[in-house]
């Protein structure tokens, strides 16, 4: 990949190919969006991860084990299988739009096709990775510390806030970092649901064209760079890791 990334069609080295890319305003957007969506992703990930992990590590209640092996479901389905599921449910023509029209009369309402879907998807079929992230950073928290806090007049939400979620910031890191990663990634999600305009769906595209060679290196070079920023966000993620401890 990153020998085709770097070289013209003779083989010699060249740099003029990440030059287009950086050159043309349409492959700076699918950049720009895709940042955007991998972040997103983490936030919303976040909240329901978080929330869970707590649930899960904190708290006694009926079923807490049926529910454990069902918020990791996701995450072993196949990627394809839960968008699917999303549009069957939530599509034009999926069960509750017409629920709606049969019984309001609604015109068909767009639940899924569009970033925002594609984000609903992203943060269903990924949360259980920021769940067992959170959960094993929660399992090695000194409970001494919490008591400590809890004892100097600190009420829930600030225990929380100052000394429980600090204290996982390694795991949380571990966590977005796989969570933005492959949302950054994730082709299929968005080419079913109608958005072609980020980076993994355009290096598929372009390469599985067979007309334009240039469209097909440009689809490398897309690829090389998602390599590029993978390596980037980890050493980054180490770095703040490594300031935190």
């Amino acid at each position: 990949i990153f020998y085709d990334a770097f070289t013209v069609e003779s083989g010699a080295f060249t740099v003029g190919n990440f030059r287009d890319f950086f050159t043309d305003a349409y492959y700076l957007h699918s950049l720009w969006k895709s940042l955007l969506l991998g972040l997103a992703a983490v936030v919303t990930t976040s909240v329901v991860g978080i929330i869970v992990a707590l649930l899960l590590i904190r708290y006694e209640f009926p079923y807490r084990k049926t529910f454990s092996y069902l918020t990791m479901l996701p995450m072993i389905l196949p990627p394809l299988v839960g968008v699917l599921g999303f549009v069957f449910i939530l599509g034009r023509a999926g069960t509750v739009n017409v629920l709606l029209y049969d019984g309001f009369g609604l015109a068909p309402i767009n639940f899924m096709y569009g970033m925002h879907g594609v984000l609903l998807v992203e943060t269903v079929h990924l949360f259980p990775m920021m769940t067992l992230s959170i959960l094993d950073a929660l399992s090695r928290v000194d409970p001494h510390l919490e008591e400590a806090a809890q004892g100097m007049g600190a009420n829930g939400w600030r225990r929380l806030r100052d000394i429980t979620l600090p204290l996982t910031t390694p795991g949380y890191i571990s966590g977005a970092l796989l969570v933005f990663i492959w949302t950054f990634a994730d082709f299929i999600t968005p080419l079913v649901l109608g958005v072609q305009d980020l980076l993994a769906p355009q290096a598929y595209l372009n390469i599985v064209q067979f007309v334009d060679r240039r469209i097909f290196r440009m689809g490398i070079v897309i690829s090389a760079l998602m390599v590029l920023l993978a390596i980037l966000f980890l050493l980054a993620a180490r770095h703040y890791v490594a300031i935190k401890d």
